[in-house]
């Protein structure tokens, strides 16, 4: 199944992108995308404190993703 996963602020800058399509295979979680897409390149208190949506929808992180889904990331927003 191929999924796309948008990211957004810290994770764009991370990546050096904006979007990402992934090949997964059946009943993966919106925790193991996170995995695939982030892996260990984030700081755990950046990954304690993101958002996860699914098709726009938030989501909690044990949500199991489908063929087509659109995944987002969104971290903690400052600013003033």
């Amino acid at each position: 199944m191929t999924i796309t996963v948008k990211l957004f602020a810290a994770y764009r800058e991370l990546l050096g992108k904006s979007e990402v399509s992934l090949t997964l295979r059946p009943g993966m979680t919106v925790a193991d995308v996170f995995h695939e897409t982030v892996g260990d390149k984030g700081s755990d208190g950046l990954r304690k404190s993101t958002l996860f949506a699914v098709n726009e929808a938030y989501v909690l992180p044990d949500t199991v993703v489908k063929d087509g889904d659109r995944v987002a990331f969104i971290p903690p927003v400052s600013g003033g």
